[in-house]
């Protein structure tokens, strides 16, 4: 039986750069209309997510979504990318210590 393919068109809502240091940010706000997400780390420190929640580091317990490792030198291609599908909460991005870049895609449709 012959089917009808739909492709949903999507285009970059934002494409922003972040410096993440100790204190949470929130680096992607909720959007009802993102269709997916994208985060890569190109700093030189591992960087904590945590989704509609700041990421908790350094207490009895600890509180995150994923683990973005570093790159090996500022700006590098390397570090750790996390792509996301149907998700239109907040994400919020931290470090246990020091300063890392982000870089942060969220797409539309």
């Amino acid at each position: 039986m012959a089917g009808t393919v739909r492709q949903a068109s999507t285009e970059i809502s934002a494409d922003t750069v972040y410096s993440v240091s100790t204190s949470a940010q929130n680096v992607l706000p909720r959007n009802s209309k993102r269709r997916s997400l994208s985060i890569q780390n190109t700093g030189t420190t591992k960087v904590f997510i945590r989704f509609n929640k700041a990421p908790v580091t350094g207490g009895a317990t600890d509180y995150y979504s994923y683990i973005l490792a570093p790159a090996a030198e500022a700006v590098g291609a390397e570090g750790g990318i996390l792509s996301i599908d149907n998700f239109v909460g907040h994400v919020y991005a931290k470090t246990a210590s020091g300063t890392t870049t982000l870089a942060t895609t969220e797409f539309i449709g």
